[in-house]
């Protein structure tokens, strides 16, 4: 029976915080069916909790996604996300035609199957609000039914679909982000959504500075998705230009953002599809076979070691053109440092890149492996195409 003291409403909150902490432990560690246990606890003091609710809500859908991984081929399932990109691609290449000629109930139909598609596409949703602008300004087409804009999509569903966590980032930062590009959707953050926002990070712990780099990070990821899809026919109309404009105005993106964004955009573009070998070299197998993945996928020939030690012998019968490993592997392991020093000292590898990754941002670390001699060093969680353009740079 619970005593008057524990249904104080402030003591209920803790204990709904403390087994929603608890459950973002459990997610860290890969225990999943565990951490939905502490959330359904959570429910039992609050059933209608939003934050219990919306964890548990994402962690079944990832847990749904994990499970058709397991009876999925990877590569389709990499295919199936292209050709998704192509579709949307096609939809907006169409709708700027329609816009063309100011034919503004097509072009808003065609939104509409991108969202059909990907109900929370920040790209669409800039050029709903572009072919907006573009009706107030035409006087003849300004009483223009309200009814063909396209519906917005409801915030939650889209958010669920696409909830992962990162290598190494914590359930409760990956939920934050997750609910940052909803309150985003529409460019604004309201003052009742910012007071949500706040309450959330109370209770997970997350401070204000992993606030501004989340939201950050949500902005570049909206945007570079918007240059992804614009470049996609290998050329920017003015109206595909304006909408960037737009969404680089709502999001804040600096001009080196945007140009960074653009060069990594296009250099994946135009990189032919006949790769040389890169090996990779980490002890989280997840990790480094998903990356794996995603290099052959952009064309390249990979080797893959879970130790430095299974590295060596791998190089004693192949010669990569480049390789990334990582930093850390362990008690009683080789670093990555004494991996890059022993690649150094054998003449036939002497001249092939070296990349480290590591979660650890001390720069007196990163500066250390510099003065080793190492390529790059590039810290986790990195952007795909980051580390695509920097393989590409130490080849050229």
């Amino acid at each position: 029976m619970i005593s008057k003291k524990e249904a104080q409403p402030s003591t209920i909150k803790e204990r709904i915080a403390r087994y929603l902490r608890v459950a973002d432990y459990m997610v860290k560690e890969g225990k999943l069916e565990e951490a939905v246990i502490q959330i359904e606890k959570a429910l039992q003091l609050d059933p209608k909790n939003y934050y219990a609710r919306s964890f548990l809500e994402r962690l079944r859908s990832q847990m749904e996604k994990i499970q058709q991984r397991r009876q999925e081929n990877g590569e389709a399932k990499t295919i199936s996300e292209e050709a998704k990109l192509e579709q949307i691609s096609l939809l907006l290449r169409a709708a700027d035609q329609f816009l063309a000629v100011k034919n503004f109930k097509l072009a808003l139909q065609q939104v509409a199957k991108v969202y059909a598609i990907d109900p929370q596409n920040y790209y669409a949703q800039a050029y709903s609000d572009r072919i907006d602008q573009l009706i107030a300004e035409d006087k003849r087409t300004i009483n223009l039914p309200a009814s063909l804009k396209p519906p917005m999509p409801p915030p939650t569903a889209p958010a669920a679909s696409r909830f992962e966590w990162r290598a190494g980032e914590r359930a409760s930062i990956a939920m934050y982000r997750e609910l940052l590009k909803e309150v985003w959707f529409d460019g604004k953050v309201t003052d009742e959504e910012a007071k949500e926002l706040k309450k959330v990070r109370d209770i997970f712990k997350i401070t204000d500075e992993d606030h501004k780099e989340l939201e950050k990070q949500v902005h570049i990821d909206a945007y570079v998705e918007g240059l992804r899809i614009a470049w996609r026919d290998g050329v920017i109309t003015q109206n595909e230009n304006d909408v960037l404009q737009m969404m680089r105005h709502k999001f804040n993106i600096s001009m080196e953002e945007h140009m960074s964004a653009e060069a990594k955009i296009l250099w994946a573009k135009n990189t032919p599809h006949a790769k040389a070998a890169v090996m990779l070299v980490d002890d989280e197998r997840s990790f480094l076979l998903s990356l794996a993945a995603k290099l052959r996928k952009h064309g390249y020939d990979v080797l893959t070691a879970e130790n430095v030690e299974l590295a060596l012998e791998l190089l004693q019968r192949s010669l990569p053109a480049i390789i990334v490993a990582d930093l850390l592997y362990g008690e009683g392991r080789m670093t990555g440092l004494e991996f890059y020093q022993k690649v150094r000292e054998n003449s036939r590898l002497k001249s092939v890149p070296f990349l480290l990754m590591s979660g650890i941002s001390d720069e007196f670390v990163v500066r250390a492996g510099m003065r080793l001699g190492v390529d790059n060093f590039i810290q986790k969680p990195f952007d795909l195409e980051l580390l695509l353009a920097t393989i590409e740079g130490k080849l050229k």
